[in-house]
């Protein structure tokens, strides 16, 4: 997640409106906030990389497959092709433990944490 000056500038006037109402408790409130909200991007950002990463591979193998006269072939089955291996990415990142939106996710959320932090 980037972060502009003026989402950087509201988020420092809501932490010190908040240090000044509610004190230590209304900061530390607003930063598990945003670290919640950061780590559901993160985790969504990882998973979306992820299945790109496999769609790549997909791709990669289905080329390597002789094509037959059997269906017909054509435009039409190139596209619904693509569209299913699109498909099959997805479920495979979403069910699958290939393990790359794990490491991803860790090593990512702890530099967002200390750019939130500091």
């Amino acid at each position: 997640m980037i972060l502009g000056s003026d989402s950087l500038t509201a988020m420092n006037r809501m932490t010190i409106s908040n240090a000044g109402s509610s004190g230590s408790a209304g900061v530390s409130s607003l930063e598990r906030n945003l670290q919640n909200r950061n780590d559901e991007k993160i985790k969504q950002a990882c998973s979306d990389f992820e299945a790109i990463f496999i769609k790549q591979m997909l791709d990669s193998m289905r080329k390597t497959v002789e094509k037959t006269s059997l269906l017909g072939g054509g435009m039409a089955e190139e596209i619904f092709e693509d569209m299913i291996y699109d498909e099959y990415a997805k479920k495979m990142s979403n069910t699958g433990n290939f393990g790359l939106k794990d490491i991803l996710y860790r090593q990512l959320s702890t530099k967002s944490s200390e750019i939130i932090i500091k």
